[in-house]
């Protein structure tokens, strides 16, 4: 069942990983969440409300369906006929919970509708959500039992673009990083960005409910980047394992240095466009908290050089660090000079960890 997950589902959010970043840029860029509330309640209490979000929920369970179809078609797929080895009470168990996975975001959506119908008082609205629960994994199940009843494997030949980009391939390595994490790792950046704005929505929607300094958002804005340590380490292993050939090239320490500072800026401006969004911070005060998030996870992200990407090993000493941290924060110690600190430490901490 582990593998049919991973080969299926993991699969699916991996190659539509563009598209899922694209609705989080809306979802967290453009809405606020007090719009994000009125949609909810407009879905609750609309005579057509729950009928929008029923076509909604059933265009992306078609579109899943569609993805399943053509994947079990492809040759290294073929393992998935033997399914039809399986009881027919456990075949249709495992493929619930195969729809179940992919039907993810949908559930998250139906927690927050949950909450917002129990805040509301708005229950009487909420009931169609599970007969859509039943019937989209109902949709996806049977797709998947059609498609092992009727194999059908081709090889996919080289197929022309349709569109060519005009321009040539970027030659950086901050770019073929960020090419290599959206082409083979979309899942961990995926779930690694919308568990940080996910974070960074809910400090500020705290910090906005009564009158609080700037250490409160230090503190929540610090642990939302380093929810991008997942990601961080998946860089150390590209180049570690994939790039290997990189190492040797004749680049300079310090250059090598500033590669690495450079691409964790890029990583974390989803979440900060987040709290800019959210307006409830002065662009002065944004900028101390991505300076010092950024001087932060730069410092964990050489922390895996000294470990040799033992993540186990790493994680004990990421809990007492972000302790440390708190609590310098908390002692009034001004952001921008916790973040020198750290980017200090990072300068000096670099020729000693990073080994060619």
């Amino acid at each position: 069942m582990k593998t049919l997950l991973l080969v299926t589902v993991t699969e699916f959010f991996k190659q539509r990983a563009g598209m899922f970043f694209v609705l989080l840029a809306l979802l967290f860029g453009f809405l606020s969440g007090a719009e994000h509330h009125a949609f909810a309640v407009f879905f609750l209490t609309a005579s057509n409300g729950m009928l929008y979000l029923g076509i909604i929920w059933l265009a992306y369970t078609l579109l899943c369906a569609q993805f399943l179809a053509a994947l079990w078609k492809h040759p290294e797929y073929t393992f998935i006929y033997n399914a039809r080895l399986w009881p027919s009470p456990l075949r249709a168990s495992r493929f619930g919970l195969l729809a179940i996975g992919f039907l993810q975001p949908l559930i998250y959506y139906g927690v927050y509708l949950i909450a917002v119908a129990v805040q509301d008082k708005l229950l009487a609205g909420l009931w169609p959500i599970f007969p859509y629960y039943f019937l989209l994994i109902i949709i996806i199940g049977a797709v998947a039992e059609w498609r092992i009843g009727n194999p059908q494997i081709f090889v996919e030949k080289d197929k022309k673009q349709f569109f060519k980009w005009p321009f040539k391939r970027f030659r950086s390595w901050t770019w073929w990083s960020l090419e290599w994490l959206f082409q083979e790792k979309g899942v961990t950046l995926l779930a690694g960005k919308l568990g940080a704005m996910l974070f960074t929505s809910g400090t500020l929607l705290y910090y906005s409910t009564d009158q609080y300094d700037l250490r409160l958002p230090a503190v929540g804005l610090s642990l939302a980047y380093l929810l991008n340590i997942g990601i961080s380490f998946e860089l150390y292993k590209w180049e570690s394992e994939t790039w290997l050939w990189g190492r040797s090239l004749p680049v300079s320490r310090w250059r090598r240095m500033g590669r690495i500072f450079l691409i964790h800026a890029i990583i974390i401006v989803p979440e900060t466009l987040v709290s800019v969004r959210n307006g409830a911070l002065s662009l002065f005060e944004m900028m101390q908290l991505y300076i010092l998030g950024l001087s932060v996870l730069v410092t964990t992200h050489l922390f895996f050089y000294k470990k040799e990407g033992l993540l186990e090993e790493c994680m004990q000493a990421f809990l007492f660090g972000f302790i440390g941290l708190t609590l310098l924060i908390l002692y009034k110690i001004p952001v921008l000079i916790i973040a020198g600190m750290f980017v200090a430490f990072s300068f000096l901490a670099y020729p000693r960890w990073y080994r060619v």
